[in-house]
């Protein structure tokens, strides 16, 4: 399949909050069923999208979320990022881009941030959906992962509002203690999402 098969009539989602729904992919997943997830370069990545809808794309292009131990090893090798600028080829992390979703940057686009198995953007960027959900998760706590300071908050049980649906690799506005001052990275895992949340920021990749 080429590029023009691709893009022949498709229309880009998750640019804008409520585009997916709107268009007949609704918060709950339920009837999703002419969305695809389709990785492009060059192309902006999807946002705005909850565990439901990332879940439903996926399966409609034969693909489903990855587990959580299938994304960490995609991600190895992926470096650990400094702050990002405008026209840099590290990973789009803490790039100070406060009005959100005009942070991102096209898929593909910063050649420096590559795993060890040529996986583009597992760092930054957006936050991805895991197929894993657990107890939703009350605190972060220090990270202590081979001195990176990638972020953890995959502490302690809520007992009242779950459940928690795992993000991964940290988002373009990720900053805090790690190298370089930036908390986003390979290991930088959170818990403390519901679900049904979607931002600028929430996006994710499907695998087989």
């Amino acid at each position: 399949m080429v590029l023009a098969d691709l893009t022949a009539g498709a229309v880009p989602l998750g640019l804008v909050a409520g585009d997916l729904a709107s268009a007949g992919c609704p918060v709950e997943g339920t009837g999703c069923l002419d969305f695809y997830a389709v990785s492009i370069p060059g192309v902006m990545p999807s946002a705005f999208l909850n565990w439901f809808q990332a879940a439903a794309a996926a399966r409609n292009a034969g693909k489903r979320l990855p587990s959580n131990a299938e994304w960490q090893a995609a991600a190895l090798g992926t470096p650990d990022p400094g702050v990002s600028v405008a026209g840099s080829e590290e990973c789009n992390t803490a790039n100070g881009g406060g009005d959100g979703i005009n942070a991102l940057v096209p898929t593909d686009s910063r050649e420096n941030c590559l795993s060890d198995v040529g996986a583009s953007d597992l760092v930054g960027n957006v936050f991805e959906w895991g197929a894993d959900w657990v107890p939703r998760s009350t605190q972060c706590v220090v990270p202590d992962l081979f001195g990176t300071g990638d972020f953890n908050c995959l502490a302690g049980a809520d007992t009242a509002v779950g459940p928690g649906a795992l993000i991964r690799g940290g988002d373009f506005g990720t900053s805090g203690t790690g190298l370089g001052g930036v908390s986003a990275g390979v290991f930088a895992v959170s818990g403390a999402i519901l679900p049904s949340f979607a931002n600028e920021s929430s996006g994710f990749r499907a695998a087989r």
